[in-house]
């Protein structure tokens, strides 16, 4: 017997759970490419999320996929018949952020990128390339975890929402 609330069903006929906004792209690791993405994501999500919000998730994206896009890079640049690096990225709203799963079959990220950074008081000091860039993406993400499967980078990370 059909449910008294299509609304509320799914194609099954089974409750559905409320849907929340996602976002997935399958890229190519280059940086023109990389700015429209970070575009049609602010699309996506401007009219639910706040700009403070989308601003930090904006911020985190463009410095991991241009490291990618950077690092992987230089396989297909030592050898142009290597293809470019390919992103698969996701993005999923959920009550407290925004999830994201971001990977690329480009070299293994090194271990000290990862490893927890405080700046002493406040201050910004001479940070070797690629510092600055990881403090800023542990900064404003929660729950960030890597790993490496397959020849494959996994990168997982949530963006809160800004406080009211």
């Amino acid at each position: 017997m059909p449910p008294r609330d299509w609304q509320n069903a799914g194609l099954d006929g089974c409750p559905s759970i409320p849907t929340q906004k996602m976002f997935h792209r399958v890229l190519c690791a280059d940086p023109a490419v990389v700015r429209q993405t970070l575009m049609d994501i602010r699309d996506r999500f401007r009219d639910d999320v706040s700009l403070d919000t989308l601003g930090r998730l904006e911020l985190v994206l463009a410095e991991v996929m241009n490291n990618i896009t950077e690092h992987a890079g230089v396989l297909h640049l030592r050898d142009p018949g290597h293809p470019k690096p390919s992103i698969h990225l996701s993005i999923v709203r959920h009550p407290a952020g925004l999830a994201c799963g971001i990977t690329d079959d480009g070299p293994l990220l090194p271990a000290e990128c990862l490893q927890p950074r405080n700046l002493p008081g406040g201050t910004y000091p001479d940070l070797e390339e690629g510092g600055f860039g990881w403090f800023l993406i542990q900064d404003l993400t929660q729950s960030l975890c890597y790993y490496r499967e397959g020849g494959r980078n996994f990168l997982d990370f949530s963006v809160p929402f800004a406080a009211s």
